[in-house]
């Protein structure tokens, strides 16, 4: 008995968070680095590494759309038996272990480049003087865990000249990794309930489930649309069939929002009273 109580509040530490929060869960997979150890001693290789992965980790909690699986959970997922086997039987066990620790995504890196070089340049009347030079090359991999595929990929690369050449490089690179995010894994919310209906009768004002915790902003374009599941050759996808479009009028609480219907009112209105699935996602912020 007090063993299925003690499963029990263990599982319900682990999990409420996560519904609470109504955001997508991801775990960042320690990157793999293919450059050599000899920049600023043997020790700068994990560093910059490390620097990396925590700039990918930063933007993705920047969005407010993501929680991620603690760092020491992800590390255990890659053992040192485990890297010595090809890319791709460790991508998959990386996989089925993600599950388990509940995370929707993973995100898979390969840095190729994170150099930093002490030169130096001789300049007459003030002597040897040394600059620093930095370049910085990383790709991502972004791999949905139910099936496997990549949903997103990208390179990103930036140098740097100066005393902090290296934490330059990597400033200037973060809000193209924000960027990328954005543009892959738009804000996505249900549309709730009608609010309002115009003289017509048609639904003129929603209520869609982002608020504040989502950096949901007024004046944000959604498109509204229905998920219907067909089932093509044995298996099922989900069609996802644009219905209308809404703007937020105003932000209610961290959950919320309230929001005008610039198109599709009649359609949008019929489909909530009959309780299908409607959602809608960002168009632009």
């Amino acid at each position: 008995m007090l063993k299925q109580i003690s499963f029990f509040l263990i599982a319900l530490l682990i999990f409420t968070p996560v519904v609470g929060q109504n955001k997508t869960l991801i775990g960042i997979v320690p990157f793999k680095s293919s450059q050599s150890d000899n920049y600023y001693g043997s020790n700068s290789n994990s560093a910059t590494k490390t620097a990396i992965q925590d700039a990918v980790a930063d933007a993705f909690l920047k969005t407010k759309r993501f929680s991620l699986v603690e760092r020491e959970k992800m590390d255990q997922l890659k053992s040192e038996k485990n890297l010595q086997k090809n890319e791709d039987f460790i991508d998959g066990q990386v996989i089925e272990q993600s599950k388990s620790l509940g995370a929707q995504y993973i995100v898979l890196g390969n840095i190729s480049k994170a150099k930093i070089e002490a030169k130096q340049n001789y300049i007459p009347y003030a002597g040897s003087i040394t600059s620093h030079v930095s370049e910085i090359t990383f790709s991502i991999r972004v791999v949905d865990v139910s099936t496997g595929e990549i949903m997103a990929s990208n390179s990103f690369n930036k140098s740097a000249k100066g005393k902090n050449a290296f934490e330059d490089a990597l400033k200037e690179i973060k809000p193209e990794i924000e960027k990328f995010i954005k543009e892959n894994f738009k804000l996505v919310a249900t549309v709730v309930s009608v609010e309002e209906k115009n003289n017509n009768g048609e639904a003129s004002k929603v209520l869609i489930s982002v608020g504040s915790s989502a950096d949901a902003k007024v004046n944000s374009e959604f498109k509204v649309y229905e998920i219907s599941e067909l089932v093509v050759e044995g298996k099922k996808l989900a069609r996802k069939k644009t219905i209308g479009k809404l703007t937020i009028l105003k932000i209610e609480d961290e959950n919320f929002s309230l929001c005008t219907i610039k198109e599709g009112g009649a359609d949008i209105g019929k489909k909530i009273e009959a309780g299908l699935k409607i959602k809608c996602e960002l168009i632009s912020e």
